[in-house]
């Protein structure tokens, strides 16, 4: 349903330009954009290029992550037709991102903005990163060389421990003692 509303307020402005009684004034015809149109109408292979650089910089309202140029949802194609509409014309990269921003919010842009506290999610991982290292260095510097092995300990190495000689009595490594506390 509210697809199906984003798509019918999408599209208002587009059938209001193709009914006759439509000014032809670009202004009214594009709906908000009361600029006009800072370039000339590109050629039919510059015109595909840009629809779909544009509508790939634009999040869908409806999907989740996906570009307008990637989803299939009735929103998505009829954005994706107004920013074709709006090439079309002549419209700038920054004016029709400026459009949708303005209807949408900052949300609909896939990339957000390198401005403000933007900044925190483009710099957020490269400090965690730096940060981590730094830890895993000073955790690795602090606990030294690895030690080296030198094998098994000799069967009587801690003999003197009570719990360690019965363990070792019990596997056969020392012999056993007697009641006096001597081997036997």
């Amino acid at each position: 349903m509210t697809a199906l509303l984003l798509a019918m307020a999408l599209l208002l402005p587009v059938s209001a330009q193709d009914s006759p009684s439509a000014s032809a004034d670009p202004s009214t015809a594009t709906g908000a954009l009361l600029e006009p149109p800072e370039l000339d109408p590109p050629g039919p292979e510059d015109h595909a290029a840009r629809t779909r650089e544009i509508a790939s910089a634009l999040r869908c309202p409806v999907c989740q992550g996906l570009s307008v140029a990637d989803s299939n949802a009735d929103a998505a194609r009829a954005m994706y037709q107004r920013i074709d509409e709006l090439v079309g014309l002549g419209y700038s990269r920054d004016q029709i991102e400026g459009y949708f921003v303005d209807r949408y919010g900052a949300w609909v842009q896939l990339a957000p903005p390198r401005e403000g506290l933007h900044w925190i999610i483009w710099l957020g991982p490269v400090f965690v990163l730096v940060v981590g290292g730094v830890a895993v260095a000073a955790r690795a510097s602090k606990a030294g060389p690895p030690a080296a092995s030198t094998g098994a300990a000799p069967p009587d190495a801690g003999a003197e421990d009570p719990f360690r000689r019965r363990i070792l009595e019990e596997l056969g490594e020392l012999p056993p003692r007697g009641s006096d506390g001597e081997p036997s």
